[in-house]
């Protein structure tokens, strides 16, 4: 039980799910994973079976007695909030298998690539609209029970996100030699936009909201919510209303137009509460708040994609090095208050930059 998917168990869930069905006829096959360490399986059962499809979700959480798995602890509170995630129709802890509904094939990044960014603007604003259900009613729901609830992006939490970019980025796939002050130099630097960020006030953040989180099964209405799917949730916590935000509008695998970013930013305005409004803060600072989320947001994604291409071999990441470099560098450019940072962190980024491009080159 390493990780590997046992047949057996999985027939058995589907007894379980389609009595009367022939569970050894079932089709198995692997997904495309993602940056996790879970793994997903599309199941086709017999004919017959009232489903044409479930998605089987392989985890490898160990847990103690009395322990809820994270994945159906944050799903709870989400549907309950009206968040759109795929219904859980069965769980298996001893074989650590979930049986979900198969949302597709379809993520957020597929339409807009063959839609188009400004064609997809009313996907976008559906995203939106989910997003302030999150950050009102999920917010709203949490109760003692709820693991969000004792987690937060906090001063330390940012801090480690940055040095996570510096040992697995900037060092690991970049070997990139800094000495120990100059490190301390540029995190310092850091460090006055990360305690403004961790002052804000705290909402149900879902930690990871970009455009491949976001699935848009087929057909999918201009209007519904319903028809649009949310995944990898189980690591939410607490944060600033800027930080999902940030994760989609200032996405590493989807680079928006600038008049785009501005429309949605005004979406969620208008859908806001007063209260979530509230909590953005000054108006006429919501632009340098967002700005500052990305940045937190975007070197801790080179972070994982450096991890994911030096540690583990899946070099698949790092062609999203560059364009998220790109969304840093036009950050620093509308930002005058991140000049003493810019001038020393986009040397390195600029290195990172171009080294990803020319591995990825073909």
């Amino acid at each position: 039980m390493t990780g590997a998917l046992v047949p057996e168990a999985v027939r058995r869930g589907l007894s379980a799910l389609f009595p009367g069905s022939d569970p050894a006829a079932a089709e198995i096959r692997r997904l495309a994973g993602d940056a996790s360490t879970r793994r997903y399986y599309r199941v086709i059962p017999a004919a017959g079976a009232p489903l044409p499809s479930v998605v089987v979700m392989r985890y490898p959480d160990v847990l103690l007695p009395g322990e809820e798995l994270p994945f159906l602890n944050v799903h709870r509170y989400l549907h309950r909030a009206g968040v759109p995630v795929p219904d859980v129709y069965r769980s298996d802890p001893e074989a650590r298998l979930l049986f979900l509904e198969d949302a597709g094939d379809t993520s957020l990044e597929d339409a807009v690539r063959e839609r188009g960014p400004r064609e997809s603007l009313n996907l976008y604003e559906r995203c939106i609209e989910v997003l302030v259900r999150i950050q009102t009613e999920g917010t709203r729901l949490l109760d003692g029970h709820a693991i969000p609830a004792r987690h937060a992006f906090d001063v330390r939490k940012f801090a480690w996100e940055i040095d996570f970019f510096f040992e697995h980025a900037v060092r690991g796939y970049g070997g990139i030699p800094l000495s120990d002050g100059e490190e301390r130099e540029i995190e310092d630097l850091f460090l006055p936009f990360l305690e403004r960020l961790a002052a804000l006030p705290r909402v149900l953040t879902h930690r990871d909201y970009h455009s491949r989180n976001v699935m848009v099964p087929e057909p999918a209405a201009p209007s519904d919510l319903r028809n649009l799917r949310v995944l990898d949730f189980q690591d939410a916590r607490m944060g600033n209303v800027f930080y999902d935000m940030a994760s989609l509008l200032r996405d590493s695998y989807v680079t928006l137009p600038e008049s785009a970013v501005a429309r949605l930013c005004y979406a969620w305005r208008h859908a806001a509460s007063a209260a979530l409004r509230g909590a953005a803060g000054d108006p006429g600072a919501f632009g340098e708040r967002m700005d500052a989320s990305a940045l937190q947001r975007n070197v801790k994604a080179i972070g994982t994609f450096g991890n994911q291409a030096h540690n583990l071999g899946k070099r698949f990441y790092l062609r999203f090095i560059p364009p998220t470099v790109a969304q840093l560098r036009e950050n620093f450019a509308r930002n005058p208050s991140m000049r003493g940072l810019a001038g020393k962190l986009l040397p390195i980024l600029s290195a990172l930059e171009e080294k990803a491009a020319s591995e990825t080159a073909t």
